[in-house]
This record gives C-alpha cells, sequence and structure tokens, in this order.
C-alpha cells in the first residue's frame, strides 16, 4: 500500500517542479517588493508631475518620480531616488503648520494640501502646489495597510492658490487606475498558477502570508478629501 502511494504521488511531485518557476514569478510580482516595482513602474512614463515614496523604509525615501516631476524640479531620477523629497524645502521658509501636516501624511497616509516655497534644481525658487496622500495596496497578516505615500506637484507660480486642481484629481484617479490594473493582472496569474495543481495552491498559500494585495487600491482619504472625490464620481 505505502508503495502504491508513493507512485501516486510521484506525477503530483513531477508537475509541481515543472510549475515552480511559474510559481516563483508570480510570486514574485505580489511580495512586498514585486508590489513596490508595480508602483513603481506605473508612473514612469507620466507626463505630470508624480513622485511615490515608501513609509515603510527608513527616512520615507523617494522610490519612484515621473517624467514630468523631473521636467518640473530639474533633478535626474539617479540624484534624488532613495532621498526623502525635503531637498525640494533646503534653505526655504516653510510654515510650521505645513510641515507637520506632511510629517503626519507620510506617517499615516492622511491628506495633506499646501502651498510650499520650493527650489528647483538650478535654484529657482518656485511654488509648489504638493497634493500627498496615502494609496493604500494591501495589508498584512496582522491586518496592517500596506500603503504607498503618492504625491502629486504642480507650479502655481502665477497663481498662488491653494485650491485642487481639477485636473490633479483626475490624475491620480489615472494613477490609482494603472495601478489597480498591474496589481489586478499579477493577482490573475497567480490565480492561473495555482489552478494548475492543489500542490502549487498549497505551495502560494504558505506563502504569501506576509501582504494580501487588494484588487483595487484605495485611496486614504479624509473627510473634505472624499467630498473631492466623490464629485468626480469616485
Amino acid at each position: 500500500m505505502e508503495g502504491a502511494s508513493s507512485a501516486s504521488d510521484a506525477p503530483q511531485d513531477a508537475d509541481l517542479h515543472d510549475l515552480q518557476p511559474h510559481i516563483d514569478a508570480a510570486l514574485e510580482r505580489i511580495t512586498v517588493d514585486g508590489i513596490r516595482s508595480v508602483v513603481v513602474r506605473s508612473i514612469h512614463d507620466c507626463h505630470f508631475s508624480v513622485s511615490i515614496a515608501d513609509p515603510q523604509l527608513p527616512d520615507i525615501p523617494l522610490v519612484a518620480v515621473s517624467e514630468g516631476f523631473c521636467e518640473l524640479t530639474g533633478y535626474d531620477r539617479e540624484t534624488i531616488l532613495g532621498q526623502n523629497c525635503r531637498f525640494l524645502n533646503e534653505g526655504r521658509e516653510i510654515k510650521s503648520s505645513d510641515r507637520e501636516g506632511m510629517r503626519i501624511s507620510a506617517k499615516t497616509g492622511k491628506h495633506f494640501c499646501g502651498v510650499l516655497n520650493n527650489l528647483k534644481a538650478d535654484g529657482t525658487p518656485f511654488l509648489n502646489l504638493l497634493d500627498m496622500r496615502g494609496l493604500s495596496v494591501g495589508c498584512t497578516a496582522a491586518g496592517e495597510e500596506r500603503f504607498f505615500i503618492i504625491g502629486i506637484q504642480a507650479d502655481v507660480s502665477e497663481q498662488g492658490s491653494a485650491d485642487l486642481p481639477l485636473e490633479h484629481k483626475m490624475q491620480m484617479q489615472h494613477i490609482a487606475n494603472v495601478i489597480r490594473d498591474e496589481l489586478m493582472a499579477s493577482l490573475q496569474q497567480v490565480a492561473i498558477v495555482t489552478a494548475e495543481g492543489s500542490a502549487a495552491a498549497g505551495v502560494l498559500g504558505g506563502v504569501l502570508g506576509n501582504i494580501t494585495p487588494y484588487e483595487d487600491p484605495k485611496w486614504i482619504l479624509g473627510e473634505a478629501l472624499e467630498n473631492q472625490m466623490n464629485f468626480l464620481g469616485g
């Protein structure tokens, strides 16, 4: 009986061995690092100015900036990735309320919007309308939200207005949609792999305990912002 059982298990083991490269590839896409890569890819070619910081890393560094960010500020990606975005404020007077608002937003993902006195790479001062908030892409096994800080910037030196433009809100929705599509593609790939055999499903189930991605990433909203997003139908 034991010999027969071992023989019947052999094809399943062989199938799992054949599936392992596909399982590894699928897992890589939805681990914490994989999700970070999805988020980074989502904004790389955006023509408007957007930045992404990771609050799980020390000093909340930038992990991605768009082409539009580089054009607005004059900084190259290689120069600023891995740094906290405070370099834009260096030597500039920032209101204490704005500093506190940005600190809370970076820590909790809550919405902050303000006009900041910033400097471009060549030293040119400009008024930066910054909108920042957390985009939650999943949760840990302990139920903690896994989010990234999304910042959208605009030079309002001519306007000096602190109002959030409709264009900004549309850009935020675009970012959320792109990240959602990338994550859903990753999850669908995992579903395809696990459907190949129950053994593969068991392997995946044992490894994915660190984070569960949301099929639909969600903004961490405050009351005022919820009203703005409702205006857009978000």
